[in-house]
């Protein structure tokens, strides 16, 4: 099969790399490929992945009718090839898919307007008579436009937009509410903390009220034994001088 990108080295992908990896255009009578073209980022892997699920399909496709339709996995790359027949059953159009959660529906919108795209730019003789790989250099650009104007499925799936959407209010939700748990739980602790403070204060005062009451009792204690032994000292120095 012809791309129209120069062949990636394996293990090596571009950050722009898009959704819809490849396109081709094969005559269904010969299954000769008319035109084909994967995204610049493709690797090695993916190319013979696709090329073989292509094989695949082609090998089901003798019996195929205006509108047909037809998915084959690449075990290779992970990812998801979609066949669709022209009007006339005369060409299948093909897009291999990297991501196997891009919705069937878009696919199939895809493959039809790229139908209708290759429909009218190219005559039905032209189709008939090409050789392999021959429109691959006048289909290019149009092959081009559509895997960008396809490489994001939300902006083409009204239902998967939504769907993205809803992802990313309940991903914000979900935070929102992780930082109301935190809030919560600092509160608590701040809650608790103030309520072992009082404990120990109300502790610490008690303490000092029964400090102060055993100082005071000691006191009492103390002028009570000066008072004995200065009474002693007294009495015994009067019975002295009553001897006398």
């Amino acid at each position: 099969l012809h791309s129209c990108s120069p062949p990636e080295r394996k293990g090596s992908r571009m950050t722009d790399s898009g959704a819809v990896c490849y396109l081709a255009v094969v005559r269904i009578r010969d299954q000769a490929t008319l035109a084909s073209c994967f995204d610049k980022s493709a690797l090695n892997e993916e190319k013979s992945g696709f090329e073989g699920a292509l094989a695949s399909v082609l090998e089901r496709s003798s019996t195929a009718y205006p509108g047909w339709r037809e998915r084959a996995e690449c075990r290779e790359c992970d990812g998801v090839l979609h066949a669709f027949a022209d009007a006339q059953a005369m060409c299948l159009l093909v897009a291999g898919i990297r991501d196997c959660q891009y919705p069937d529906r878009v696919a199939l919108q895809m493959l039809r307007e790229f139908a209708d795209k290759v429909k009218n730019s190219q005559s039905d003789q032209i189709l008939s008579e090409a050789k392999a790989g021959g429109l691959s250099t006048p289909l290019r650009k149009l092959m081009k436009d559509v895997m960008k104007t396809y490489s994001d499925a939300g902006s083409q799936d009204k239902t998967t937009e939504v769907r993205q959407q809803v992802d990313q209010l309940k991903g914000i939700m979900q935070d929102n509410v992780k930082k109301i748990l935190e809030t919560h739980v600092t509160l608590e602790g701040l809650e608790n903390s103030s309520s072992s403070m009082s404990s120990q204060a109300n502790r610490f005062l008690r303490q000092s009220v029964d400090l102060r009451r055993q100082i005071q009792y000691r006191n009492l204690k103390i002028k009570a034994i000066a008072g004995l032994c200065v009474g002693g000292v007294v009495a015994y120095i009067v019975t002295m001088f009553v001897d006398f």
